[in-house]
This record gives structure tokens, C-alpha cells and sequence, in this order.
């Protein structure tokens, strides 16, 4: 099949000149390729086939938010995001959740009618005792590749945290995670420089896909303790059995507690070749 430089060249998508930038940060190249596109020469760029999943409200597609990708290690549930979050709702999983300066910020502005705030950082959260977090990211391209080596179909994954108030002791995503992609742990994992910063904190890092990675048909996708997934459950992916994707494990590790900082998720996006 083609290379991946090959099969960049070979987009045919909107070109357009690379934008003006004073200051271009030192990121690798899979991030500067995210953050600016493809070079395609002659000084024309493309961008590439991007996929984001988020639960920041408002939400424009409520089938395209957070738990959309979640395989197992979820906390399942209804609970009104209003509601605090106990330490025995962590250890059912991952919750959705804010941070308590966004909640008590909620309560105080809906005593005054809301005064038109429709905004909300919602997240995922997880400590050691939540588990691990099992998410499935579809190939949302539209080639086909005769093989199974993840670097073929996926090029990149960015993880975000929500941009709120933490201290140095909050779990950190390069730090304090550990991430299996496609059956392989991620040892590249590197802040994302000169984009998504907060409170001088960097909030976003790039996963280097492993090498020997790969991807799985949804009709394939088991939970972290090997069990099937229902039909009814397979229905939130919006993908038939014989659809291709990525397998992505989240762990918190074990220096992480909710008194220091939680780990957080607040944005998954991946760069697929199309």
C-alpha cells in the first residue's frame, strides 16, 4: 500500500497557504501537521481528516460527546452533573464531572436566572480506584487498508484536560497516565507547545501511536474484563461490527487522588488518513 507521505501527497482536499505565524512553537511534526496542516509544496497546505469527541456544553451533537467512545470503565448513570461527585462514585469508573469552582460558579449565576451562561466544562475524571477507562475512537476516513497496523489508518491522538484552575500536584497527562493504544503502551506522550495553554499550564499532549499498534472491527471490541459488547450498546458507536478503529486504555496512576487534581479528559481528537 502507500506510504503515509505518499497517501498525504495524494490528497486531493482544499489547499490553502500556511498561515502567518510570528512565533512557531518546537513541537513534533505529527503536532505542527495537526495544529497547521500537511505541506503538499509550493508553499499549499491541506489538513488532514480530524475527529474530536467532547462533553463541553453546548453541545451541537449530543451523539458525539464524551461517552460516545466509552467502551467499559465508565460510570454509567444519570446522575444530574449539578450533583457532587462522591469518592464511591469514582470507584465505579470514570465520572463525568467539573471541577467545584465551575459547579459553585453554576450554582450562583442559576439563583440569578442563568444570566445567559449555557457554558460547562464537563469532563471525564478518574483516580486509581475508578480503573480503567476502555474507549474505542472510529476510523471516521474514507479509505480502506488491507492490513491491521494502526500507524496505516490512524496518524495521531491528542488528549485535553479541562482548562481550569489546577496545581502542579494535579495529575498531569504526560505524567500521570498510563495509555495503551491498540494493544501497545504509549511511550511518547509530549505537551502540546504554543496551543491550549491555561493558567500557564499546558492542557493537551500528543500520543505517538506505537509502531506495532492495531486497530479493531467494532463486532471485535471486548470490555477490559472480556466481555462482548451488546447490540444495544454497539448502537452509540454509529458503526457496523465490520468498522475499523482504535482501541485506546486509560489508567490513572497511582500517585493520582482527587484531593491533589484527578486526571481529566475533556477532549479526545485523532487525525486519520482519508
Amino acid at each position: 500500500g502507500d506510504s503515509p507521505v505518499q497517501r498525504k501527497q495524494a490528497d486531493t482536499s482544499v489547499a490553502y497557504r500556511k498561515p502567518l505565524s510570528p512565533k512557531v512553537p518546537e513541537n513534533d511534526a505529527r503536532v505542527m501537521e495537526i495544529l497547521y496542516g500537511h505541506e503538499r509544496g509550493n508553499g499549499e497546505y491541506t489538513m488532514g481528516g480530524l475527529s474530536c469527541r467532547t462533553s463541553f456544553l453546548p453541545a451541537t451533537d449530543n451523539s458525539k460527546v464524551l461517552p460516545s467512545l466509552a467502551v467499559s470503565g465508565f460510570a454509567e448513570g444519570e446522575l444530574d452533573i449539578m450533583i457532587d461527585r462522591t469518592d464511591d462514585h469514582y470507584k465505579e469508573g470514570w465520572v463525568l464531572d467539573v471541577s467545584k469552582v465551575e459547579r459553585d460558579t453554576k450554582r450562583k449565576v442559576e439563583r440569578c436566572g442563568g444570566l445567559g451562561y449555557i457554558d460547562m466544562k464537563i469532563a471525564l475524571y478518574g483516580v486509581p480506584d475508578s480503573g480503567k477507562l476502555r474507549l474505542w475512537l472510529p476510523y471516521e476516513g474514507s479509505a480502506t487498508f488491507d492490513e491491521s497496523n494502526a500507524t496505516k489508518w490512524f496518524e495521531n491522538i491528542i488528549l485535553c484536560e479541562a482548562n481550569e484552575k489546577r496545581s502542579d500536584k494535579a495529575c498531569k497527562l504526560n505524567r500521570d497516565l498510563t495509555v495503551v493504544v491498540g494493544g501497545e503502551e504509549v511511550s511518547d506522550i509530549q505537551d502540546i507547545k504554543g496551543a491550549a495553554e491555561y493558567l500557564k499550564r499546558q492542557t493537551c499532549v500528543s500520543l505517538a501511536i506505537p509502531e506495532n499498534a492495531e486497530v479493531t472491527s467494532l463486532g471485535s471490541v471486548r470490555s477490559t474484563d472480556g466481555r462482548p459488547l451488546s447490540a444495544p450498546y454497539k448502537e452509540k458507536f454509529g458503526r457496523d461490527d465490520n468498522d475499523m478503529g482504535l482501541i485506546v486504555d486509560l489508567t490513572a496512576k497511582s500517585m493520582v487522588t482527587r484531593k491533589d487534581g484527578a486526571c481529566c479528559i475533556s477532549h479526545v481528537v485523532w487525525e486519520q488518513y482519508s
